[in-house]
């Protein structure tokens, strides 16, 4: 079969390998379609990563054997992780800092013809697919799962108002996630044409960076007091900067879009007699995949409007090259099915 490998920095290649072998409860499965994550990305082009390393996660596929709990040739949602929910860290509600949910994963990655599903991911991060759900709309499960732990850490609520700084492939999910729950979302991001798309989703207002004032947007929206909250997918000094200009007095900022190495000076004084709370989310729990797929058959979450392109696997190493150098929203990788 073909698996996409990255065994140095920048360089993405296609392997011919074996299929996996099963363990006992472990389920094979064909590839469907794979996103290419933010994550996956930054793997691939950061040289502090280390390398080889393996990418994909943002998986649907075919079943083709193993776990008798599924049968061949359903379409399934697969995530990478899942915790031990006995454990003091899931009973506390850090499953995602959980040793078993940072050692799990699939194999050998979602840019495979075929992925091996451990037993323990087959029994909770994986959803059969309804006959009429596209599979490229079921491939935004984990991603919005992400994001819904990231709301959950947080108290919003019914008439909040969200600022989403940069309107990517992330920030565009937490658009509709917030209006789910009633709240208003305010987007700012450098490019006017990813604000326009916002706007098509829902967003009550956008501010072009550099350009309008976003505080003043967040305030107009909110009766003069700020964000509630302030989540931040892309995260460096000028964003933090907006985020405290932008934020209610007892609001919350979450740095989303966090990679290696990030170091900004943040300004402790004003965060600690504004009661301003920083608040990170890392990664998706079983429960909030199991609700991202739930939402992903309602109206308002046809979330593969948002992607810009479909590749196949044999060009995969283009689609991460677009995304690195913003050609792109959203690639999926397609299977040949």
């Amino acid at each position: 079969m073909k698996q996409l490998d990255c065994l140095a920095n920048t360089e993405l290649t296609l392997a011919d390998v074996s299929v996996p072998t099963l363990g006992n409860g472990d389920l094979l499965i064909e590839m469907l379609a794979c996103g290419i994550c933010g994550t996956d990305v930054m793997k691939v082009y950061d040289p502090s990563v280390a390398k080889p390393v393996q990418l994909g996660h943002e998986i649907v596929g075919q079943v083709v054997m193993g776990n008798p709990h599924f049968t061949k040739g359903q379409r399934v949602a697969v995530a990478h992780h899942a915790p031990d929910l006995s454990s003091h860290y899931s009973k506390r509600g850090s499953a995602t800092q959980d040793p078993a949910f940072k050692s799990s994963n699939v194999f050998p990655g979602g840019f495979a013809e075929f992925i091996r599903v451990p037993m323990d991911l087959a029994q909770h991060t994986v959803f059969i697919l309804p006959e009429d759900m596209p599979t490229a709309r079921a491939a935004f499960m984990e991603p919005l799962a992400c994001c819904l732990r990231a709301l959950d850490r947080v108290p919003v609520q019914a008439d909040d108002t969200v600022l989403v700084v940069g309107a990517g492939a992330i920030g565009l999910l937490f658009v509709p996630l917030v209006q789910h729950v009633g709240g208003r979302v305010v987007v700012a991001d450098v490019r006017e044409d990813r604000l326009q798309v916002a706007r098509d989703w829902g967003a009550v207002a956008t501010g072009l960076v550099g350009r309008d004032d976003v505080a003043v947007s967040c305030k107009a929206q909110s009766q003069g007091r700020g964000a509630d909250v302030v989540i931040l997918t892309v995260v460096n000094q000028a964003t933090l900067e907006i985020a405290l200009q932008s934020v209610r007095d007892g609001g919350w900022i979450i740095p989303f879009g966090v990679k290696p190495g990030m170091v900004p000076a943040v300004d402790l004084w004003q965060m600690y007699r504004r009661e301003v709370s920083l608040v990170t989310s890392y990664s998706a729990t079983p429960d909030g995949l199991g609700r991202a797929f739930a939402l992903l058959s309602k109206p308002g979450f046809e979330l593969e409007k948002t992607v810009s392109h479909q590749l196949p696997l044999v060009n995969a190493a283009e689609g991460f090259a677009m995304l690195h150098d913003a050609m792109a929203s959203k690639v999926l990788i397609m299977g040949a099915i």
